[in-house]
């Protein structure tokens, strides 16, 4: 949405003095705006974290049930490609937890073909864990998009509310007011002889 009487640089001063019905509504219909992106914007992190926290459960889980079916030995499996099995699912398992976590949590990259590299070392356990590359991308994609389409809308990325005063001064913003101004502003509103009740 375009603005007229806002920008963002009164949105980094963080107020408006409002002289005008017109800038009263526009301030108005930009707090709203601003109340819907942060929410999106924050319930897309929220699903992103989630998806890849039900990831370490799901690969925990599973590994905790292959390793509870290995107690049982078939007998047409040799030994030695049971631990060349065994030992490349724990490769995979412990490079898939480093290179997420390292990825995703610290360098906070949520780029959509990383995410898909980083994490195919789960397929190394059991090929049905495909499915965290292939979620991995499709979740860096919508992260993205959603992204790309808040950062063309003003106050990307914390979208910051606006601070509204109606103050009936000549100050252009809120450090140039002073006391007498607004106790000017006082006795003109509210005219009284000085007195208290």
């Amino acid at each position: 949405m375009t603005y007229k009487y806002i920008t963002q640089a009164t949105i980094d001063s963080g107020g408006k003095n409002i002289k005008s019905p017109e800038e009263f509504q526009e301030a108005r219909i930009y707090n709203m705006e601003a109340v819907k992106n942060y929410n999106k914007r924050h319930k897309v992190h929220a699903a992103f974290n989630i998806w890849i926290i039900v990831q370490y459960v799901m690969l925990f889980f599973a590994v905790f049930i292959l390793l509870a079916g290995q107690t049982h030995i078939d007998e047409s499996i040799s030994t030695k490609e049971l631990n060349w099995r065994f030992a490349i699912g724990v490769v995979g398992y412990f490079a898939y937890l480093i290179l997420v976590t390292w990825f995703v949590f610290v360098k906070h990259c949520r780029d959509r073909l990383v995410l898909c590299l980083v994490s195919l070392p789960a397929a190394l356990i059991s090929l049905v864990f495909f499915i965290f590359p292939v979620g991995n991308f499709a979740a860096g994609w919508y992260y993205q998009k959603t992204e790309d389409e808040l950062s063309k809308e003003l106050g990307y990325p914390s979208f910051p509310r606006l601070n509204v005063t109606t103050v009936n001064t000549n100050a252009d913003n809120l450090s140039e007011l002073t006391y007498d101004s607004i106790r000017e502003k006082i006795n003109r509103d509210h005219p009284h002889d000085g007195t208290f009740l």
